[in-house]
């Protein structure tokens, strides 16, 4: 693969661990090339423009959400990514891990609604690195690992103190806790109803993957709506 980092429209500042491109400045990276910096490497499947003002930095504190965390390594987008298709690669040392196996390691990914992705890497033991190619385009302005068994994603779903959905992705049941008694309406991407329950749990065995909206309505007339996605 060929490695082709074209900067355009300086000013743009290099820093240890962070990069920062200024109003005015941007970074193209071309078809088949990669840009990294400290061991995040993204490589699009089509040109990418980066463009300012925006800082790229490494960061050694783990995200927290609930009792869940993430590793020690967490990249950050100070103005978020969009519209990116292709690569990323996540470089880690073992000693970030925080005790989490390598094997259960997954990629995660903050999206533009301020939702932790959670993606099934490719997993290079030996290289210590997990790769997601997106065919899809997605943007995000946060990068890190964590244990699958506890993805950061899981609390994001609490609603004050009166809904919970979990667990999140699920492959098989969504189950729905509480205060006050729900209606259950699943949709799909396009925003057909796919699934209506007044039950506490909603089984999508048979739903093929991907992201859908889950919309709740309490008897207290409370709507809130989830975004879920089916692994």
């Amino acid at each position: 693969m060929k490695f082709i980092l074209l900067i355009t429209l300086i000013p743009f500042l290099c820093f240890s661990q962070t990069i920062s491109i200024n109003t005015g400045g941007s970074i193209n990276i071309e078809s088949n090339s990669s840009f990294s910096i400290d061991g995040l490497e993204l490589t699009p499947t089509n040109p990418y423009v980066i463009t300012g003002p925006n800082a790229i930095s490494l960061d050694s504190s783990p995200i927290t959400v609930g009792d869940n965390s993430s590793i020690n390594r967490v990249y950050n987008f100070s103005t978020e990514l969009s519209n990116y298709l292709g690569l990323v690669s996540f470089n880690y040392e073992e000693s970030e891990l925080n005790d989490i196996l390598e094997t259960d390691l997954i990629l995660q990914v903050l999206d533009l609604n301020g939702l932790w992705l959670n993606l099934d890497p490719v997993i290079d033991l030996t290289n210590n690195s997990l790769s997601y190619d997106f065919i899809d385009s997605i943007g995000f302005s946060k990068v890190t690992a964590s244990d699958i068994s506890a993805p950061l994603s899981i609390a994001t779903e609490n609603i004050n103190n009166y809904i919970r959905i979990y667990p999140n992705p699920t492959s098989d049941k969504l189950f729905i806790v509480s205060n006050f008694s729900q209606k259950a309406i699943l949709f799909n991407a396009l925003g057909i109803k796919i699934l209506e329950t007044n039950e506490s749990e909603l089984n999508i065995v048979d739903l093929p993957s991907g992201i859908y909206l889950l919309r709740t309505i309490s008897n207290q007339n409370q709507i809130s709506t989830f975004k879920i996605i089916k692994k």
